[in-house]
């Protein structure tokens, strides 16, 4: 069976979908993802047997049958993060989060033990972070980021540039540039125009926020990197016979 992967630009989206004023539902959203890793099939005539063979969690059922706008339990966060590419969620991790590690930033639970959006959204950066910067790290760049900006429109910022950079890296690397120097540059450019763009925040605040967005895209890229260093290390020792 076919698992349903979501870009963090994608989940971003399906995450604005479940706002009160959301102007697209997250069924619009899961069809418009769903058809975009499915464009052959549906030329060719073949959608229905791709959809049968794709497995779908049950909090993205819901979301499919009913249009529905649900509450998270952690066991929801998980399923759906799983679905997050280059993640590697487990519901110990989290239930440590909210009882230890990140208990001041994510707060209680709703009532039902159900989490909100920007809770939700909140998880999704740590485990985002996570790959690079230890806890201690996390939680004070999370004391001075969520100051300035919600954690959802923060995880929409990123997810939408980490994107864009891909696309820039297409169009203007260079296999003779100096990779690091060069990524590093977009980067600060993406993040910069980004911000400008944010007319409620002084100038100080605009800096720190870049700064802040450059972080979260940076760590975006390891965890990619990491996520396919694992895959070799996994592929190396089956064959030989190593465990």
């Amino acid at each position: 069976m076919e698992t349903l992967t979501f870009t963090r630009k994608a989940m971003s989206c399906l995450l604005l979908s479940l706002q009160v004023d959301a102007t697209s539902s997250p069924r619009t959203v899961i069809q418009d993802i769903w058809r975009e890793n499915h464009e052959r099939e549906l030329a060719q005539g073949t959608s229905m047997s791709a959809f049968i063979s794709t497995s779908f969690p049950s909090i993205i059922e819901k979301m499919i049958k009913s249009d529905a706008h649900p509450s998270f339990s952690l066991h929801d966060i998980v399923s759906l993060g799983s679905q997050i590419e280059y993640t590697h969620f487990s519901i110990t991790s989290i239930q440590n989060w909210v009882k230890r590690d990140f208990k001041d930033f994510i707060g209680h639970a709703e009532e039902g033990k159900k989490y909100s959006l920007q809770q939700v959204a909140l998880f999704f950066i740590i485990e985002d972070l996570r790959s690079t910067l230890d806890y201690d790290t996390i939680r004070k760049f999370c004391h001075i980021v969520f100051e300035l900006i919600q954690p959802l429109d923060f995880y929409s910022s990123y997810a939408k540039l980490f994107e864009e950079l891909d696309e820039r890296y297409r169009n203007c690397i260079d296999a003779r540039s100096d990779f690091v120097h060069k990524w590093d540059q977009m980067i600060t450019v993406a993040a910069k125009e980004h911000v400008a763009h944010t007319t409620d925040l002084s100038a100080e605040h605009k800096e720190t926020l870049q700064t802040a967005i450059h972080v979260a895209l940076t760590s975006v890229h390891t965890s990619c990197f990491q996520s396919l260093s694992r895959r070799y290390v996994h592929g190396m020792l089956f064959l030989h016979n190593l465990q």
